[in-house]
């Protein structure tokens, strides 16, 4: 809620609501100064910001745009600080804001970076560690890549959308027909790109733990077909078993007993032919199934190798 010095009504304060203020005699036909009111400039909290002396800074009202050697924290942090070169925009709201529990810097204090306590950012940079700096979970295996510097563009705050009217895609590797030498489109060092085909990976909680390839949605139908395939096969071998098994009571049922081996031979025969024929082909399909789909050496597996989730 929006509040009011008290030095508007003559006294010696600091700011009291509007809806007080209402009551305390104040109308509203005039903006009080430093109010908020309206999208006016509101009460601040004065602070410093220790701005790397490598860069240019615009400020307002809490609103920063930095520009140039602009490192994660302090000035000898990142690979600003080891001295490469590493033009950087920093776009950052609400320096600190979530410090002392939500009250922000104190005042005449001089600040730092701080990927964890401000507000929200957008963070552009020629060369970065966007996992170290935004503190993302370790890979449980060893990745040497991950650890080179690369150009980065890393987003945080307490929510992020992403809207697009007629779609939105999320897309890795290189450009498309594109032609860049005999090697292709490399990395923005010039470098090899890793993978044809570098993964996507969406981590709930900022934790590796049960990080999987998501199943992939025509495979998964079409082996699922499959499977319900040899299911109706094995449920038709069972019903033949039946069936078979039905008639050979009956023959049980008539006397004289001589009749039993007159329908011994049928019974057999076709426990073969209808029922043990069709349960081994039903096993050989179920191997193959398993081994195709499952398997990740199989033709349709099912599991995504590009796209990892928890």
């Amino acid at each position: 809620m929006a509040k009011i010095p008290l030095k508007d009504f003559g006294l010696d304060s600091d700011y009291i609501t509007v809806e007080e203020a209402k009551k305390m005699g104040w109308r509203q036909n005039k903006l009080p100064p430093n109010s908020g009111l309206a999208s006016t400039a509101p009460p601040e909290t004065v602070f410093g910001y220790n701005r790397p002396r490598g860069s240019r800074q615009i400020k307002r009202h809490g609103a920063y745009i930095v520009l140039g050697q602009v490192a994660p924290s302090s000035a000898a942090s990142g690979f600003s600080g080891e001295g490469m070169l590493s033009p950087t925009v920093d776009i950052v709201v609400g320096r600190n804001a979530s410090a002392r529990r939500g009250k922000g810097p104190r005042k005449q204090t001089v600040v730092e970076n701080n990927f964890a306590t401000d507000a929200a950012r957008v963070y552009i940079s020629r060369v970065a560690d966007l996992d170290l700096y935004f503190g993302l979970a370790k890979k449980p295996t060893a990745d040497a890549d991950a650890k080179k510097a690369r150009s980065g563009v890393g987003v945080k705050a307490d929510k992020v959308a992403i809207i697009g009217r007629e779609g939105v895609k999320i897309v890795t590797g290189g450009m498309s027909g594109a032609k860049f030498g005999s090697s292709g489109e490399t990395n923005s060092l010039g470098g090899k790109i890793v993978s044809q085909a570098p993964k996507i990976e969406l981590i709930a909680g900022n934790n590796y733990q049960g990080v999987s390839g998501i199943a992939k949605g025509d495979a998964t139908r079409d082996s699922l077909r499959e499977l319900h395939d040899i299911i109706s096969d094995i449920l038709g071998a069972v019903n033949n078993f039946i069936t078979i098994q039905t008639a050979w009571d009956g023959v049980l049922g008539v006397s004289p007993f001589p009749h039993y081996a007159a329908g011994a031979a049928p019974k057999t025969m076709g426990n073969l032919t209808m029922v043990m024929n069709s349960l081994y082909s039903s096993r050989l399909n179920l191997m193959l199934w398993q081994f195709n789909t499952l398997n990740p050496a199989g033709n349709d597996y099912i599991v995504s190798r590009n796209v990892n989730s928890n």
